[in-house]
């Protein structure tokens, strides 16, 4: 399975807890030449056969019309799109009439909205365009266009009550996505300043519970789905599948020859990509034990694991001392082992990070 990202850095307001690239504002000119360089780099690609397909940013959904629409075209026509999983990124105060008639009748298949709260007091601290309103008319209009529908929202927000971003998620819950996205804050910004990190196990414990009473069931840490409504794309990352990047800042992996793998990004620069499409930095080739290492840390992102079989049918055995690890966070109420599986317990889902880094050698 391969998936192709393309990375769009452009945004009207840049949020204080995104740490993905984005510029504020930029010239109409230089988003023009940016998405002329796109479709360059895009042109070039030897194997233009994806399973997905991720317009992501930044905020897609800021282009205008006509280079939205101009992307899109070249995609159509360059890459083989027939039953990919096509998904879009989009915020609700870019997600307008011309917007939609894009994406209705073009391949796209699923939107990304970034609603992140219904509290429009929430939203202003966030530093969103949009408000409550403007959330729920783009969500109604995505669906209606008959596209597949995820909401992305944020559960842990400073100087907020918890009840917020529950009453957040029942007006999500309320609008029927297909998909929700359920976010952590970036305790590490500096808006906490001396508020501290909140203890969100117990919330996130009742997001996940709130998410299975109504049929939205929790498949990576984050994201939760109907039936079959997962977000393949998603998936590729944690299961250790082929990624192209494209854009400024986009990340790449490659897969190789004797479980191998090659990871690289392009510059964190719009100018130096518009310059040159095809430049690439911090190439790095990931041995196969390493490979192994990721494909389990990744792994325990999912709800289902890891298959073990599959695992050392693709890597061999795995080494004494990282079973001895997973043995010992299996002791701790971390880790479970289920037939040929292996996952977090709840308790060790609420601990990832800690629980990954216990892994490493």
């Amino acid at each position: 399975m391969r998936g192709l990202y393309i990375h769009i850095p452009f945004c009207n307001s840049l949020c204080p807890y995104c740490s993905f690239y984005s510029e504020k504002n930029a010239d109409e000119s230089i988003k023009e030449k940016y998405v002329d360089a796109l479709i360059t780099e895009i042109s070039t690609l030897e194997n233009k056969q994806f399973d997905t397909i991720y317009i992501g940013g930044g905020t897609p959904s800021s282009l205008n019309y006509r280079l939205l629409g101009k992307l899109v075209d070249n995609i159509i026509k360059l890459i083989n799109y027939k039953s990919v999983e096509w998904t879009i990124e989009a915020n609700p105060e870019s997600t307008d009439n011309n917007f939609i008639s894009l994406i209705k009748s073009s391949p796209v298949s699923r939107v990304s909205l970034g609603v992140q709260s219904f509290d429009d007091d929430v939203l202003k601290l966030l530093g969103r365009l949009h408000n409550a309103a403007k959330a729920l008319k783009a969500a109604e209009k995505i669906l209606a266009a008959g596209k597949q529908l995820n909401m992305d929202m944020i559960y842990d927000i400073p100087y907020t009550e918890s009840k917020k971003s529950i009453s957040t998620l029942y007006k999500i819950i309320s609008i029927h996505p297909h998909h929700i996205s359920a976010y952590s804050y970036d305790c590490s910004d500096t808006l906490y300043l001396n508020d501290g990190v909140k203890d969100d196990e117990t919330f996130f414990e009742e997001v996940e519970n709130i998410c299975l009473e109504n049929g939205y069931y929790k498949y990576e840490t984050s994201n939760f789905s109907l039936p079959d409504m997962h977000s393949r794309h998603n998936c590729l990352y944690w299961q250790g599948e082929e990624y192209l990047g494209i854009g400024s800042a986009a990340h790449s992996m490659v897969l190789l020859e004797e479980n191998k793998r090659k990871r690289y990004n392009h510059k964190t620069s719009i100018e130096e990509y518009i310059k040159n499409p095809y430049n690439i930095d911090n190439q790095e080739i990931i041995s196969a034990s390493d490979a192994l290492l990721e494909d389990i840390i990744f792994g325990l992102r999912m709800k289902k694991g890891i298959n073990l079989y599959n695992l050392e049918k693709k890597f061999g055995k795995i080494n004494k001392s990282l079973l001895n690890k997973i043995e010992t966070n299996i002791n701790y109420g971390l880790l479970e082992k289920d037939g040929i599986w292996l996952k977090t317990t709840q308790k060790g889902s609420l601990v990832l990070e800690s629980l990954s880094c216990s892994l490493l050698p």
